[in-house]
């Protein structure tokens, strides 16, 4: 991994937060009405495969694990709402001979308001000999 990478930005990208998708995801996940938390996942994913297949970053995907992921809500997601989602290489670590890729989204309602930051950490592993 290429640690002059760190502070490289990727989007924005538009995500829909469309009816049809949001039943989906609380048909399979449950919880209240309303859009489910988890559904911020998707949204990174449309980001990511720009991201790891970067190849100023060199990241080799083969050999990541993925470390940790949080969430920081700063108002509710809405139905029907497009969010303009933004990522960023927050930060590049080595550790033990194992890289640390830090990457934070922001998802953006339409007037700019701050929605959620995500963050993900993904650790490449040192491959075995």
């Amino acid at each position: 991994m290429d640690r002059s990478a760190e502070g490289k930005t990727y989007g924005p990208m538009a995500f829909e937060l469309a009816p049809e998708l949001v039943r989906a995801f609380r048909t399979l996940f449950g919880g209240p009405p309303g859009v489910p938390p988890t559904i911020v996942t998707a949204a990174e994913f449309g980001l990511l495969p720009h991201i790891i297949g970067d190849p100023e970053l060199a990241l080799d995907f083969r050999n990541v694990v993925h470390g940790s992921q949080e969430y920081t809500f700063r108002r509710p997601l809405l139905v029907g709402e497009t969010l303009a989602v933004d990522a960023r290489i927050a930060s590049i670590r080595e550790r033990g001979g194992s890289g640390f890729l830090t990457i934070e989204m922001q998802l953006r309602g339409a007037d700019g308001s701050l929605a959620v930051i995500a963050r993900s950490t993904m650790i490449e592993r040192t491959p075995a000999p």
